[in-house]
């Protein structure tokens, strides 16, 4: 049937590799069948397998590529070229790789409509590009703007220099829990964003294809780490993300192969929902009768992880991508993203079926012997990389100063490998 339908797209380019033949005006020849190499030569021509290909989502590329070597070789050629994150991002920026080499030093995170757009390989003229930065990290990311030409236009509560609205000396061996041992984070029910600390918008005026463009870019400041925030988006439509060195879609098959969405209580952002039903997706306020049995849309009560074996992940070329630095002397090296060591689980509320909504469970791990703060779906991993760190940061904070300090995040890993294990 597929094989079928791959031909019926391909009925408009027979003439391309048929016979030569004489028509008679007024008695059409009879098409011919299609030569037993046809198929090899579709899938050795990229101008003419992109064209068959550009409208297959990203499960029936997959599909394809499965059937045989010449078409699992045509599809990986397509999707080096239709996911060339340089040339997406060559938009906003000049130097793709300087804003890379950014996002490995700072683990700067893409996500929003950009993230969408190209994961989907579409495009929205009006859209801006949202950045999303951990504690710590947004003076550099904003410095880092200012240097390329793109100028802070501050909202009314804002001052006029963006230096003036965030401080260039961040201490992260400042206590991150309180005496109850609960994070240090405020939450404020009436922001858009309980777990956002700020957004800074950025702007430029370019030209491109001789029209006059401003380009608009957001840095949200993540009050706990970008994951956390980006799991309490106002639909999961738009979980998606890019790294440096990555792309992940945290929900591909709702949101690419059935374009629908679930909205997730709490966001108040009905006109962002708005927004995307009007872009084609099909947004529920509570799960559908069959959401629940069709896990494989949401994956209720399943502990999910970035990158795990549920999200489509696209590895990006880091060709000419500056890594990450060492945090310290002593400290270990990692080359990871820190965004791919965090998780969530969507579980379901409410007492009937009528009214189940989703609510998006994470544990948070913030401690000073962690360069980064993490959200685990898993608390018992979250309570024993919690214990350890008491004992490790007794030390820490005994024995070293802010210039020497040591930080354990190569050990993330290890602990979920561990805690895998024992499960």
């Amino acid at each position: 049937m597929f094989v079928h339908d791959i031909l019926l797209r391909l009925a408009p380019l027979q003439s391309l590799f048929a016979y030569p033949h004489h028509c008679i005006m007024w008695e059409p020849e009879l098409p011919r069948p299609l030569p037993a190499h046809f198929l090899q030569e579709v899938f050795s021509t990229a101008p003419i397998y992109d064209l068959i290909f550009c409208d297959l989502s990203p499960r029936t590329l997959v599909w394809l590529s499965r059937t045989c070597r010449r078409a699992h070789e045509a599809v990986t050629r397509f999707i080096h070229r239709a996911y060339n994150i340089n040339r997406h991002l060559s938009r906003y920026f000049p130097d793709p790789l300087a804003f890379r080499s950014l996002q490995a030093r700072t683990g700067l995170v893409i996500s929003g409509s950009n993230a969408l757009q190209f994961l989907d390989r579409s495009f929205y003229p009006e859209s801006d590009l949202d950045l999303y930065a951990h504690p710590g990290h947004v003076y550099e990311a904003l410095e880092w703007l200012d240097s390329v030409g793109y100028k802070f236009k501050p909202e009314q509560w804002q001052q006029e220099d963006w230096r003036d609205e965030v401080p260039a000396d961040w201490d992260g061996t400042a206590k991150r829990i309180d005496r109850h041992g609960e994070m240090m984070i405020n939450r404020d029910p009436d922001m858009v964003y309980s777990d956002v600390a700020g957004v800074y918008t950025f702007t430029r005026i370019v030209t491109i294809d001789t029209e006059t463009v401003t380009l608009k870019v957001q840095i949200v400041a993540s009050k706990c780490n970008p994951i956390q925030t980006i799991t309490q988006f106002h639909s999961t439509c738009v979980m998606n993300i890019i790294t440096f060195d990555a792309a992940y879609s945290f929900y591909p098959v709702a949101t690419f192969e059935e374009r629908m969405a679930i909205q997730i209580p709490g966001s108040n952002r009905l006109d962002a929902v708005a927004k995307y039903v009007k872009r084609g997706w099909r947004v529920y306020a509570v799960f559908g009768p069959d959401h629940v049995t069709r896990s494989q849309r949401f994956l209720l009560n399943e502990k999910r992880w970035v990158g795990d074996r549920h999200c489509w992940s696209i590895p990006l070329d880091t060709t000419g991508v500056t890594p990450r630095p060492v945090l310290s002397l002593s400290s270990e090296p990692f080359s990871w993203d820190p965004s791919i060591q965090n998780g969530w689980t969507m579980v379901c509320e409410g007492d009937s079926p009528s009214n189940h909504v989703p609510h998006m469970r994470t544990h948070l791990v913030m401690t000073t012997i962690f360069r980064y703060n993490y959200s685990f779906p898993d608390l018992k991993l979250a309570k024993q990389i919690r214990r350890w760190s008491l004992f490790q940061g007794q030390l820490n904070h005994s024995l070293l100063s802010r210039e020497n300090w040591i930080w354990f995040d190569a050990e993330i890993p290890r602990f979920r490998a561990l805690s895998s294990h024992e499960q």
